[in-house]
């Protein structure tokens, strides 16, 4: 079956509307049949149940999860506080003044067809096919655009991380050199009062089971996951960043394996790992670097043959460059390939696999290729800054994680203000 990507700036993507720029106020598409049963009331705004069901339908498309009763029974609440937290967004945003523009949305749509290899127009034609109204996902995309931005241009002011704090947390990784660190993510299901256990327990259970019979764990976490990144990425994590129950089972894998769900103080856990180390074995030494992507996509007829005349043609276009500049001019010759640029990577992040492939490769040259499920993928270095000889991030590296860990936690609270402070009915 296949999975439909939706990707993300900090959020989903979304459909085509008018250009002109919309307020990311009360969502157009709650409550838009008057007698329609009421699901939940949020503030002065209304949930049907309409809504509740054609979200469902699409966590269920975008997550791989099969589409039964059952399923549906067992992920409707996360469904429900899924689309309470978006329209406490979207009011939170509106109360700001942050609008969130056709176009915005629109780019978004056009990101997630070019990633599934989708024409045109081809997004939403598939989501009405699957009995999914377009403007349900255009809604999910405008609350997480007025959230992503009122998290960036608002929350993002009370960050302040000091000297002394980026001293402290370089002291501690220096403690931890040699210890093992592992490149994780998580699915994280809250549990806010007793009356949610047994619906959190029994809706983990369940991901857990759907992950370990072949669901993409990265799009189970975007439907589901309720903290961090959308993705549920964590990034490398050592000794102090996770709770040390958490880190032991991080221990207890190995790489693309996942835990059973995890019960903590607040919530459950579900944590899939990606690889694991020793800290400082990171091959940049701390350094950063700007890395171009090349994915070259064939057709799923195409054989090895065919495959192997396009490498080469892909070859000698790109032979003359000497930078990146140069690469993403001559890529233009090769209508199917297509180039990301990733800015500032802290080296000691980077997957080893891809690492290895890049750790003596000259600017301006491609590396070689791994295979996808859409063809070959490459990789080329744009510029890179050295670290320091202990293979440790630099101080401004430690800085940015810090910063983004503080932000998270001031995003989360966030939301748990909004929820303390608004009137919220769940009908159901």
């Amino acid at each position: 079956m296949k999975v439909l990507r939706l990707c993300a700036l900090f959020v989903f993507s979304a459909a085509s509307l008018s250009a002109t720029a919309q307020p990311a106020a009360k969502p157009a598409n709650l409550a838009p049949y008057a007698g329609e049963p009421v699901a939940a009331v949020v503030n002065d705004d209304v949930i049907t149940l309409r809504d509740v069901d054609q979200r469902t339908k699409l966590a269920l498309l975008t997550s791989n999860l099969p589409d039964t009763p059952d399923m549906r029974t067992r992920i409707q609440s996360s469904v429900v506080r899924r689309l309470v937290d978006d329209d406490l967004k979207i009011q939170a945003a509106t109360k700001r003044k942050i609008t969130v523009s056709a176009d915005d949305i629109t780019a978004q749509m056009v990101a997630i067809e070019q990633q599934n290899h989708l024409p045109a127009g081809g997004l939403a034609k598939l989501l009405s096919a699957k009995g999914i109204e377009p403007e349900t996902l255009r809604q999910q995309i405008r609350a997480d655009i007025a959230w992503s931005r009122l998290v960036g241009q608002v929350l993002a002011q009370g960050v302040h991380i000091s000297e002394n704090a980026v001293a402290t947390r370089l002291d501690a990784l220096r403690a931890n050199l040699g210890k093992p660190e592992y490149r994780a993510a998580e699915i994280y299901l809250d549990v806010e009062s007793e009356k949610d256990e047994a619906q959190a327990h029994d809706l983990a259970e369940r991901l857990s089971e759907q992950i370990h019979q072949g669901a993409p764990f990265e799009a189970i976490a975007r439907q589901f996951n309720q903290s961090g990144a959308v993705d549920g990425n964590l990034g490398w994590v050592s000794d102090g960043m996770l709770d040390d129950e958490l880190l032991a089972a991080l221990g207890r894998l190995q790489p693309n394996g996942v835990t059973p769900p995890i019960r903590t103080t607040d919530g459950y856990h579900i944590l899939m790992l990606q690889e694991k180390r020793k800290v400082g074995e990171g091959l940049g030494g701390g350094g950063v670097i700007d890395v171009m992507t090349i994915d070259l996509n064939s057709l799923l007829s195409a054989g090895q043959a065919e495959r192997d005349m396009q490498l080469q043609r892909l070859r000698d276009v790109l032979a003359p460059a000497k930078n990146c500049d140069d690469l993403s001019r001559l890529s233009k010759q090769v209508p199917s390939a297509s180039l990301t640029i990733a800015e500032k990577l802290p080296e000691s992040e980077l997957p080893t696999k891809i690492a290895a492939l890049i750790k003596d490769l000259p600017p301006g040259q491609i590396s070689e290729p791994i295979d996808t499920p859409k063809g070959r993928r490459f990789f080329a270095v744009c510029a890179r800054t050295a670290g320091n000889a202990q293979g440790l991030p630099s101080a401004d590296d430690i800085r940015r994680r810090m910063e983004e860990e503080q932000l998270e936690l001031l995003a989360r609270r966030q939301m748990l203000d909004l929820h303390r402070n608004a009137i919220i009915d769940i009908r159901q």
